[in-house]
């Protein structure tokens, strides 16, 4: 009797066995310590997300609300201290999709990728965007409120305001001479009242300007005076 209740027993807990998530190296203690956190993050349509690692390997799942699992990134073991900034980290959950930064060197610039939160396929990616969490000085990054992200065009002649969810894509045209290694880091504060996108960015000599985009008319109101830094 004793044996069987034994059986019955592992045949219960065998699957849950195989769901604990690998979270542990016994060769480098240290990396313990200095990589990703294993926590488990679940959205609105009950998809999950969470890294795992073990002594070979560090990446990330995406599990659906069907219980598919996908792996969406992965990053080398030797640089397990870094994965924050290489590998995917993620910014905002919109109604159908994730968006993650990685990629990211010591000063900039990351690299912004939307992922289909059904089945974890890439849908866009993006060059350094504006005003989301843009330098790697993880004690100022932000909280990204909008329903939409915006960008620099190639040539940096448009501001590219992409709404995600509907992806709708409006273009302003944008006539500033950005000469910073980094363009997008010139832009530093965004706000948005009453359908008014307010993108404030600053220019050499120490000057500050402010591009106001009605957004709901699609109207772009001048520019406002040069100030003082």
């Amino acid at each position: 009797m004793a044996r069987h209740l034994t059986i019955i027993l592992l045949l219960f807990t065998l699957p849950t066995f195989g769901q604990i998530k690998q979270c542990f190296c016994d060769k480098d203690t240290l990396m313990n310590g200095a990589t990703v956190s294993c926590d488990t993050t679940t959205f609105k349509n009950n998809s999950k997300l969470y890294w795992q690692y073990n002594c070979d390997r560090i990446w990330l799942t995406l599990e659906n609300s069907s219980g598919q699992k996908f792996v969406i990134d992965e990053v080398e073991v030797e640089l397990y201290n870094l994965t924050y900034r290489l590998g995917y980290h993620l910014i905002k959950e919109f109604k159908e999709s994730l968006l993650f930064r990685s990629g990211c060197p010591a000063n900039g610039p990351c690299t912004y990728t939307l992922i289909d939160k059904a089945n974890g396929k890439k849908l866009k990616e993006f060059d350094q965007l504006i005003c989301i969490d843009t330098d790697i000085k993880w004690e100022h990054a932000h909280k990204y409120n909008f329903d939409f992200i915006v960008y620099l065009s190639n040539k940096s002649d448009n501001i590219i305001i992409y709404y995600v969810d509907s992806k709708r894509t409006l273009k302003v045209p944008f006539k500033e001479n950005l000469t910073g290694i980094i363009p997008q880091h010139q832009f530093d504060e965004m706000t948005l009242e009453n359908n008014i996108l307010k993108l404030s960015y600053e220019l050499d000599k120490d000057t500050k300007k402010t591009l106001k985009i009605e957004l709901k008319n699609k109207k772009i109101q001048p520019l406002t005076a040069a100030t003082p830094k």
